[in-house]
């Protein structure tokens, strides 16, 4: 089962990465199909399914640590150890060739889609510290995309926390509505103007700052505590129930669509929207691989294609979504003027050719730098992890 768990997260993953780097690319392509340029730009709210994910992840692994952690401070130091050194040192990696990246641009000419907006050495520093997604210039100009990032490391401050209360629901239902509290008073004196009417517009520091995309991680932990049993594939679900689980997904996506891509009346309200689409999604893929292998019994597990392409951009997601950056400059600056003259057949086929090619390419860049940076960054959590087992079973037993 906890391989099949894995798969199933992984395929949410992969489906995440695609449309991210769909929306990406989408931008130089202005003669696509109405229909594909609409779904290429659903392609944003993948990043929502990777905060669903990341929460879901995060409380699965925070219980399996208190089972055979010595206490509260024992499992809370071993999730920062550990979110620690799988987020940063990739992100320090991406800090210093997106800094060369547009220092390079700058200094030689070329034009400004190799150059990351303005940003100042304070704004370095709070990327470093992952604090910038308080900052309207630190955000999103140091790392193309770092706003998530951000985001993601601002929720794992608050994750053990929210983990210890879980084990009373009244109390983490308080801190749930305490929170989404906090997010709608933040953002009715900053971006609505005291009104329901918000100014939040889509793609600007108002749209990707914790207030609107804090939820999908609340969204995400209940979905955990809620549907444990069905992520995790023990659940006896009927097809029926399978496919009410996609209808669902498709339902709240279109109402996504509806306010923040194609009719663009509430982009503050979509992320939300968004990540309950994620949610019941993930329930329709982990239900299908449960009812696959209750129906193979004992049989070995067969891996097509195109499941085996979806847990490999699963298992390399994060470092696709750091990369992909450098494949999207590289197609603005060689082919910017092939793609925007073509007529609408021929810039759909380049845009998948370019699409499958960009993946690839990151694909490749993602697992060079796993083997020469986070591999050994693993390796040092690791044995960080170890002393500190050691240590605390120490003093648990002079107790």
């Amino acid at each position: 089962m906890q391989k099949e768990r894995v798969a199933a997260l992984d395929a949410g993953r992969a489906l995440a990465i695609v449309g991210v780097v769909a929306v990406h690319l989408s931008f130089q392509f202005p003669n696509l199909p109405g229909g594909v340029t609409l779904l290429a730009h659903m392609g944003q709210y993948g990043v929502q399914l990777f905060f669903v994910i990341s929460a879901i992840t995060i409380f699965m692994t925070l219980e399996m640590d208190h089972e055979r952690c010595a206490g509260a401070g024992h499992v809370t130091l071993r999730f920062y150890i550990k979110r620690f050194f799988r987020i940063a040192p990739l992100y320090y990696a991406a800090i210093a060739v997106y800094g060369l990246i547009s220092y390079g641009a700058m200094r030689s000419g070329i034009e400004r889609a190799w150059i990351l907006g303005a940003h100042g050495p304070m704004d370095v520093l709070l990327n470093m510290v992952f604090l910038h997604a308080l900052s309207p210039t630190a955000i999103n100009n140091v790392v193309p995309g770092g706003w998530s990032i951000g985001v993601e490391m601002l929720f794992y401050l608050i994750a053990p926390l929210l983990f210890f209360l879980a084990m009373n629901r009244t109390r983490l239902l308080l801190a749930t509505i305490l929170m989404l509290g906090l997010s709608l008073a933040v953002l009715s004196m900053s971006d609505c103007n005291g009104t329901l009417e918000c100014n939040v517009t889509n793609n600007t520091f108002s749209y990707f700052w914790p207030p609107v995309q804090g939820p999908c991680f609340i969204v995400g932990m209940w979905a955990w505590y809620a549907f444990r049993s069905h992520l995790l594939g023990a659940s006896d679900v009927t097809g029926r129930v399978s496919w009410l689980y996609l209808l669902l997904a498709l339902g709240f996506a279109l109402v996504t669509a509806a306010l923040g891509v194609w009719l663009d009346k509430a982009p503050a309200l979509a992320p939300v929207f968004a990540a309950c689409s994620a949610v019941t999604f993930l329930l329709f893929v982990c239900s299908r691989h449960a009812r696959k292998e209750r129906g193979k019994g004992h049989a070995a597990p067969s891996m097509p294609l195109v499941r085996r392409c979806a847990a490999a951009l699963g298992r390399e997601s994060y470092g696709i979504y750091l990369w992909h950056f450098i494949c999207v400059y590289m197609t603005f600056h060689f082919f910017d003027g092939l793609f925007s003259e073509e007529n609408g057949e021929t810039s759909l086929m380049l845009f998948g050719a370019t699409l499958i090619a960009v993946l690839f390419v990151s694909y490749g860049l993602s697992r060079v730098s796993d083997r020469l940076i986070q591999g050994r960054a693993t390796r040092l959590s690791k044995r960080l992890l170890a002393t500190v087992d050691r240590r605390f079973h120490l003093t648990t037993e002079r107790l």
